[in-house]
């Protein structure tokens, strides 16, 4: 009998982008049986955000509330959301750890900055989730699902793409992040753009990054919501066999119906590729 992973690490609540309170989502989270999870809400920060392409369009969607440009100002605001997490833990009986889904930017002083708001805060575990597209020196960034919007050429395209492969090979060498997030989450652009089999020298980088650092890989049911496979695709999954990375499976659930959601199908393909090394806290 397949045995499914009965806790997730990679969560969204109304914190950031979620659609569900942390009540509402950690309610759900015992109902479906889950022993533990994680709450990983987004923590976006680059000085320039306000000057990004996608900014008036976060302003219009209401999403501006995950974008930020400084550190030190949303500080008190994620303490707070720390001590909920804690406090309901204690409440509710569910073991909860308090993570977050960073996007790595690499202008200098960042990572500093980073490491110094992360001090003053109660938190387990980073997930490092890239969502971004940006130029050479880290000026400025696009969200990749707005990408559309810069009308790329093609050459411009490839070059925005292999900077993002980099960048994520950047961010598992860090040693900050406990787990990368849909390394092929650019499969979303189409596969004219980035198909499965594309870019797959720079993937392998990143795993081999991930092997040699020692870090977690996730397999996202996410994938299957947004472009009908997995986040990674088979691929990348037999890669990950290859190197005996650790893999967690992760719903990415950003509503109460998302939790656990397709769990089944990502443990089918785990044990189809002979992935045995799986992540724990």
């Amino acid at each position: 009998m397949l045995k499914v992973q009965s806790f997730s690490y990679h969560n969204h609540t109304n914190f950031s982008d979620g659609k569900n309170t942390l009540e509402e989502m950690v309610a759900q989270a015992k109902k479906i049986g889950f022993t533990e999870m994680g709450v990983s809400d987004h923590l976006v920060v680059h000085k320039n955000t306000k000057q990004s392409p996608s900014y008036k369009i976060w302003l219009n969607e209401k999403r501006e509330n995950i974008y930020y440009s400084d550190f030190k100002s949303i500080l008190p605001f994620y303490q707070k959301h720390c001590d909920n997490i804690r406090k309901l833990a204690k409440k509710e009986n569910l073991k909860l750890y308090v993570g977050f889904e960073v996007d790595y930017f690499t202008y200098s002083g960042w990572e500093e900055e980073l490491k110094d708001f992360l001090a003053q805060l109660d938190y387990d575990y980073l997930i490092s989730g890239n969502h971004m597209f940006f130029d050479e020196k880290c000026e400025t960034y696009v969200d990749i699902g707005l990408s559309g919007a810069l009308n790329l050429d093609k050459v411009l395209m490839n070059e925005y793409l292999q900077r993002h492969f980099e960048v994520m090979k950047k961010a598992v060498e860090s040693g900050l992040f406990c787990f990368l997030a849909h390394i092929d989450y650019v499969r979303k652009l189409g596969d004219n753009c980035c198909g499965p089999k594309m870019f797959m020298q720079e993937k392998k980088s990143v795993l081999d990054a991930l092997q040699n650092n020692n870090v977690a890989i996730e397999v996202s049911t996410k994938g299957l919501r947004r472009i009908g496979d997995l986040y990674p695709c088979s691929e990348i999954i037999n890669e990950i066999a290859k190197r005996d990375i650790s893999v967690v499976v992760s719903d990415d659930a950003h509503s109460v119906n998302e939790l656990g959601a397709n769990f089944d199908v990502a443990e089918k393909a785990i044990s189809a590729a002979g992935i045995n090394r799986r992540l724990k806290f």
